[in-house]
């Protein structure tokens, strides 16, 4: 039996630092359903939410939910959480928190970001590291937020993101590749694809599809590991 791996999945939902550059205004609220699908079969179904919150800050949750296969025998459940804000004119991460349960086991980590006082934390199994503040620092489950601001305000090309990891701070790469037909349960959609641009050679890979139709979200997210193995999320709604 192949091991289950939520980490794929989780890494569909991983938010990157958005550029050092002012940004369109943050997107409007949404929800999105996605399909889950693992080697091409379906396993589960994660809903995206972001939402405005009344003290200026943003909500932006997703919730993935193992419901075939091996993920429904260990009950997967993956939670995420992120609390942004506007600062300068750029999204900042001020709170980030990660749950995942699969049958007996346990994992959560969190970020914490103080502004005034220099300092990011982030815990994980209970450590606590401290790393250096950075203007306009996201954690990684906002990825599709940087990418919707991004190419909402037209940009293209190359795209840099400064990521809040566990235990340092890190810049990645995506570039946008042109717009695409995607098959979603939704039907076919136009999409423009973006795909990270990775230094390690070793064969993983995670590409974005945004749709200029539904104001850039994400309508298709695919990762492939190093073994041949993929994880696939599709759209199924959103409103």
């Amino acid at each position: 039996m192949r091991t289950f791996r939520p980490a794929a999945i989780a890494l569909l939902l991983l938010a990157v630092l958005l550029p050092a550059t002012a940004l369109a205004a943050a997107p409007k609220p949404y929800t999105a359903r996605y399909e889950v699908l693992r080697n091409g079969e379906r396993i589960g179904e994660a809903t995206i939410r972001f939402a405005a919150l009344a003290n200026g800050r943003f909500d932006f949750t997703s919730s993935t939910r193992g419901s075939g296969g091996l993920a429904a025998v260990l009950g997967v459940s993956i939670d995420e959480r992120s609390i942004l804000r506007v600062h300068d004119g750029r999204l900042e991460t001020v709170a980030y928190s990660y749950a995942q349960k699969i049958g007996w086991k346990d994992k959560q980590r969190s970020l914490k970001v103080d502004a005034t006082g220099q300092r990011i934390t982030s815990t994980d199994k209970g450590q606590e590291i401290a790393l250096p503040y950075q203007a306009g620092v996201l954690d990684r489950h906002a990825v599709s937020i940087a990418l919707m601001q991004d190419l909402a305000a037209g940009r293209q090309g190359d795209l840099l993101y400064t990521v809040a990891e566990r235990r340092e701070l890190g810049t990645q790469r995506y570039r946008t590749e042109g717009t695409e037909r995607v098959q979603t349960p939704m039907g076919t959609l136009d999409a423009i694809r973006v795909d990270r641009l990775r230094e390690s050679g070793d064969g993983r890979s995670t590409q974005f599809w945004l749709s200029a139709r539904h104001a850039f979200v994400p309508v298709r997210m695919l990762q492939k590991e190093p073994e041949g193995e993929s994880i696939e999320m599709r759209i199924i709604s959103v409103n």
